[in-house]
């Protein structure tokens, strides 16, 4: 027995496939609506996680620094050089130049430009040699006569750091203890920048 659909049937067939189809897009609206939320939430905690890390590498850093600064401060002494003052985060621009110095020693004709990372990696050491160490009399320009040494401070340094820092003719500094710890070979000769 065949079955024959009038107008009516198939319009009322029309419609419920209609409505069935609107029920199905508002589900699958109201699910990507709830995917954007949770990817919203993802990238919210990330966002604070990364803050959060990056708090602790400051903090690091800081630690770091304060280390440093206050064995240096309270020894004036770099190897057998003797300095008479001590500055900290010295900040400088200049035209277009801008630098900021992490710990600076100095007397009357020499001055000791100390970067501290707490993890140092060679690309900051190269970043320090071209742009801190040569800008430095550009900026400070009344230590211009003056000869400036390099020097690097760190926690922890990547492989190869050594080698390349001595080339450069760098003291390297790191902490033993509660003590600051020259690194550098016996038979290290640092370079002068005049």
């Amino acid at each position: 027995m065949e079955t024959t659909l009038t107008k009516q049937d198939i319009l009322d067939l029309l419609k419920l496939q209609a409505i069935e189809f609107d029920k199905r897009q508002k589900e699958a609206d109201e699910r990507q609506k709830e995917a954007i939320e949770r990817q919203k939430s993802f990238d919210k905690g990330m966002d604070e996680l990364r803050k959060e890390v990056g708090g602790i590498g400051k903090s690091n850093g800081a630690i770091a620094e304060d280390f440093f600064y206050s064995g240096l401060s309270h020894s004036m002494k770099l190897a057998n050089l003797q300095f008479d003052y001590v500055d900290r985060n010295l900040n400088r621009k200049r035209n277009n130049l801008q630098a900021e110095y992490d710990i600076v020693l100095y007397n009357n004709y020499k001055v000791a430009i100390v970067e501290v990372k707490y993890n140092f990696k060679i690309s900051q050491l190269r970043t320090f040699y071209k742009d801190k160490i040569k800008n430095f009399k550009i900026l400070f320009p009344q230590y211009k006569d003056f000869i400036i040494f390099g020097v690097v401070a760190g926690l922890s340094f990547e492989k190869g750091f050594f080698e390349e820092a001595q080339s450069f003719g760098f003291y390297i500094l790191t902490q033993d203890n509660d003590r600051i710890q020259l690194l550098n070979t016996k038979d290290f000769i640092p370079k002068q920048i005049k």
